[in-house]
């Protein structure tokens, strides 16, 4: 009697577990699909290709750095302007106190005219202005300084282009982080919804033991086994809400929306969409923001040193200018503006400095053959870098297709347990294993697949496709502020 009822209790207890783990099977695929499809009364997904734009829009580092690139070509601008004269104006008033100027305190005498023995003293000319007003516009144009004035000018162009190209690498790196950041967010929503289907799923099967252990069927251990793992399975689910609700304000912080606007498209990425942008990759030709910047480097303390060795060289200059004074002393001290005009060249020679300017120019050497081992050790890193993320890449799509396997063998092992618990060959036990093996193989799937996703980025940040990407980003915002 007792063979009897274990019997009909299993055959019972399966077939409720068939249609519970069916119905979990399906309600998760279910889930997929709504989650990948449009919403149709919310906002609609965002995909990583809208996340970026607006990262590169609100980045307050981009700001930052897009700031320091538009002071930069004010510095060129300025430095053009010192191939042009100076005219400037400078104006004074005087007061000369109580004493009276006396031009000519000496004797006259003109020879064959004043007698001999005869003097006529001049002391008696004096001039007592009680104020003196004087003024006058200079001019002052460079004809030839050593090349200081050329080499300013080169040196501002190239700090303007350093300036440009550190906005590169800052939406270079702001994309990268923005990549991270939205796989992350598509993962922890992928495990939201397969901790969803899994407390589902435990949660029938709780519902189904009670049904059979109220019957007499089964054991209350069975029953037990079933509820540790329930509550398990609930903190599991609270634990990714709440990943899931960090992840978004991370994200949400770089693109600057908030947690809650935030809604992504969770189509996780395929083998054929990382297939495509790896191609594109191989066919890029973009180069490194930080390998042009040490190149503007090199070239600025290249023109730093032709700089320190113009002081060797005389400096030429146009000087010109028209003065005013009162009293006027072109006409007998009068008390009206009276003014003339000059013109002349200044020439300055360096003649002696004590070896100063000599070692100036060694300074300068050794900056340049730092700048020199600094853009090529550079370079041997960046090889470096991007041959250590193609073998990167290369183990997570390998371990994708793993995962994709390992995935599909859970599954079929769960399908055959289910008939086999059916037919008497299996236990509760085995239905459970099968169950979490399925689960675990589902969560690693999902973070191989986003693993791809994130080593692939830094695969296009190492190979200069992201400041590609970036940089067409900016030509195409700046062609449409154009056109409106």
């Amino acid at each position: 009697m007792r063979n009897r009822y274990n019997r009909r209790g299993i055959l019972l207890l399966g077939t409720a577990l068939v249609f519970t783990i069916g119905w979990s099977a399906e309600a998760y695929a279910q889930e997929q699909e709504l989650a990948q499809a449009p919403m149709s009364q919310a906002q609609a997904p965002m995909s990583l290709e809208q996340c970026r734009d607006l990262a590169l829009e609100h980045n307050k580092q981009i700001q930052m750095a897009q700031a320091d690139a538009v002071a930069s070509d004010y510095l060129v601008q300025s430095a053009k302007t010192k191939y042009l004269p100076r005219v400037d104006f400078a104006g004074a008033w005087i007061n000369p106190g109580d004493r009276a100027i006396r031009p000519f305190a000496i004797d006259f005498n003109i020879p064959g005219v004043t007698p001999p023995g005869l003097s006529i003293p001049l002391d008696f000319i004096s001039v007592a202005p009680k104020e003196i007003y004087t003024g006058g516009f200079t001019l002052r144009q460079p004809i030839f300084m050593g090349g200081k004035i050329v080499e300013a000018n080169k040196m501002a162009r190239y700090t303007s282009d350093l300036a440009h190209e550190k906005v590169k690498m800052k939406e270079a790196d702001v994309l990268a982080t923005v990549d991270e950041a939205y796989w992350r967010v598509i993962s922890v929503q992928e495990k939201v919804n397969l901790a969803q289907t899994y407390k589902s799923l435990l949660d029938h099967l709780v519902q189904d033991l009670e049904n059979v252990y109220a019957e007499g069927m089964t054991t209350r251990n069975e029953v037990l086994k079933v509820q540790v793992k329930q509550n398990e399975a609930e903190l599991t689910l609270v634990k990714a809400q709440n990943g899931l609700q960090l992840s978004k304000m991370l994200l949400g912080q770089i693109i600057g929306l908030e947690a809650e606007q935030i809604e992504l498209d969770s189509t996780i990425i395929s083998e054929e969409q990382l297939s495509s942008r790896f191609l594109a990759l191989e066919s890029s030709n973009a180069e490194r923001a930080e390998i042009v910047m040490l190149r503007n480097k090199l070239a600025l303390t290249e023109s730093a040193r032709r700089m320190v060795k113009s002081q060797f060289l005389p400096n030429v200059f146009l000087t010109a200018g028209y003065n005013w004074i009162e009293p006027n002393i072109y006409k007998g001290s009068q008390s009206n503006l009276g003014g003339d005009w000059m013109v002349g060249i200044g020439v300055q020679v360096p003649l002696l400095t004590w070896g100063d300017r000599i070692h100036q120019v060694h300074m300068a050497d050794q900056e340049v053959a730092k700048a020199e081992l600094e853009l090529q050790d550079a370079q041997e890193m960046i090889t470096l870098q991007v041959q250590q993320n193609r073998f990167k890449h290369a183990e997570a799509l390998k371990k994708m297709e793993l995962t994709k396997l390992s995935k599909e063998q859970a599954e079929e092992n769960l399908r055959i347990t289910k008939n086999n618990l059916l037919e008497g060959m299996n236990s509760l036990r085995d239905i459970l294993e099968a169950q979490t093996m399925w689960e675990k193989a589902a969560s690693e799937d999902i973070d191989a697949r986003v693993e791809a996703a994130v080593t692939l980025s830094e695969l296009e940040k190492t190979t200069g496709a992201l400041y590609q990407y970036a940089t067409e980003h900016t030509k195409a915002r700046e062609e449409k502020e154009i056109e409106e």
